[in-house]
C-alpha cells in the first residue's frame, strides 16, 4: 500500500485532532438526577484540569513515536500498532482539547505535572516519558532496531500513564471525564498485552 505524503498524513492527523475536540466540545455529562448538562455547565475539579492538561502532552508523545515508526518499519504488525495509536490518541488529544475550552483551562499546566494527584510525589517526572535522547536514537533507528525500541519505548509509556488514567478514572468530577479516562485505561492495557506478545518476537539488536 502506497504510504501518504508528508502534507496528507498531517492533514489526516488535524482532522482527527478537530474532530476529537468537536466530541469534547458537544458531549453531554448525566447529573445525579439523571438530567443531561453541558460540560461548559459542569464544574471540573483540579482532577479533571490537571489530568486533561498531563495527558494532553503525555499523548503527544505517544503521538510522535508513532509517526516516527508508522512508515519506517517492514513489520505489518507494528505499523498497525503505531497508526492505531497515533489515530487513537490524537481523538483523545482533541476531545480533552475540547473539555478544557469548555471549562476555560489552559491547555499547558502552569507547574509540575501529576500535581492533581493524591499520591504525587514532589518534583517527579512525569511517569513512562522517553528521554530527548530516546527520541533521537528513534529517529535514526533501523529495521529490527527501530522495531524493538519503538515497542520498549511505547511499553514503558503506556505503563507509565496507567497511574494517572487509574487516579482520574476514580477521582475526576466529571463523569465524562472519569469515563474517558477508564476507557483509555482498559484501551491501553489491551494495547501492552500486543506490545508484550511482539516484544516477545523480535530480536533484541
Amino acid at each position: 500500500m502506497k504510504r501518504p505524503s508528508a502534507p496528507v498524513a498531517v492533514a489526516a492527523g488535524a482532522l482527527v485532532l478537530g474532530l476529537g475536540a468537536g466530541i469534547g466540545l458537544a458531549t453531554a455529562l448525566d447529573d445525579d438526577s439523571g438530567t443531561a448538562v453541558s460540560a461548559a455547565a459542569a464544574t471540573p475539579s483540579a482532577v479533571d484540569i490537571g489530568f486533561s492538561q498531563d495527558m494532553i502532552v503525555h499523548h503527544e508523545q505517544a503521538v510522535l513515536m508513532a509517526q516516527l515508526v508508522r512508515g519506517r518499519t517492514a513489520d505489518p504488525k507494528i505499523a498497525a500498532l503505531a497508526a492505531g495509536i497515533e489515530s487513537d490518541q490524537l481523538l483523545e488529544i482533541g476531545t480533552l482539547r475540547g473539555y478544557l475550552a469548555l471549562w476555560d483551562a489552559p491547555v499547558l499546566p502552569a507547574g509540575p505535572p501529576m500535581t492533581w494527584m493524591a499520591d504525587h510525589q514532589h518534583g517527579a517526572a512525569m511517569p513512562g516519558m522517553a528521554t530527548t535522547a530516546q527520541l533521537n536514537r528513534l529517529r535514526s533507528a533501523k529495521g529490527a532496531a527501530l522495531d524493538r525500541m519503538f515497542l520498549q519505548l511505547m511499553l514503558r509509556h503506556h505503563e507509565g500513564g496507567q497511574p494517572m488514567l487509574s487516579d482520574a478514572a476514580a477521582n475526576a468530577a466529571i463523569p465524562a471525564v472519569r469515563a474517558l479516562a477508564s476507557r483509555m485505561s482498559f484501551h491501553q492495557g489491551e494495547e501492552i498485552r500486543t506490545i508484550q506478545a511482539l516484544l516477545a518476537t523480535t530480536q533484541p539488536s
